[in-house]
């Protein structure tokens, strides 16, 4: 058998479709680069999806597992809320009237939730942010406790003080146009 004698036609073609492969990822970089970012936001999406449709599945079997008690459902509720916000603790407040109790509470401070329990009732400020819930009937969100002043309301105090908290975030249960409670993270 005898054997080919190499030319340079092979390395010039090699060559060519090096440079024309730089030159299109040099032109498909931006492209490339912004399928990169929606294929990460899908994947955000998708997992985050993912993570509400296990925490209702969770909620829906706590439910049908325990008909007419409704605390099992609410501290699931809860737990499910504090953990797809990567929060450190929660409450839901059941509204009573003009006034809101506590239903649940889930990874607080202790002495935060010992003064929760020594004071069964809270009757929000228009200023506060339960009293904006109950206002608006829309979510709250405050990014810094501590910039705002307390108008001498007990609970925002002890939620600095007591549970070391700096940003809150709250939404409303709302039935027939009325809040019925709120999840607070």
């Amino acid at each position: 058998m005898r054997r080919r004698k190499k030319t340079g036609k092979g390395r010039r073609q090699k060559a060519l479709r090096s440079r024309s492969a730089s030159k299109a990822a040099r032109h498909c970089g931006p492209v490339a680069d912004r399928e990169k970012t929606n294929s990460a936001q899908f994947r955000r999406e998708r997992d985050e999806a993912l993570e509400q449709l296990a925490a209702t599945s969770e909620v829906l079997k706590v439910i049908s597992s325990s008909p007419g008690h409704l605390q099992p459902v609410f501290d699931t509720m809860l737990q499910s809320a504090v953990r797809i916000c990567g929060a450190k603790f929660g409450h839901l407040w059941l509204r009573d009237g003009d006034v809101f109790r506590i239903g649940a509470t889930y990874g607080a401070p202790q002495a935060f939730v010992d003064y929760l329990r020594s004071e069964p009732t809270h009757r929000p400020k228009p200023e506060t942010g339960l009293g904006q819930l109950l206002k608006h009937k829309k979510l709250f969100h405050l990014a810094d406790l501590t910039a705002l002043p307390t108008h001498g309301d007990k609970l925002r105090e002890a939620t600095i003080n007591l549970a070391g908290a700096r940003t809150l975030v709250g939404v409303p249960a709302v039935k027939d146009n009325e809040v019925i409670g709120a999840i607070v993270i």
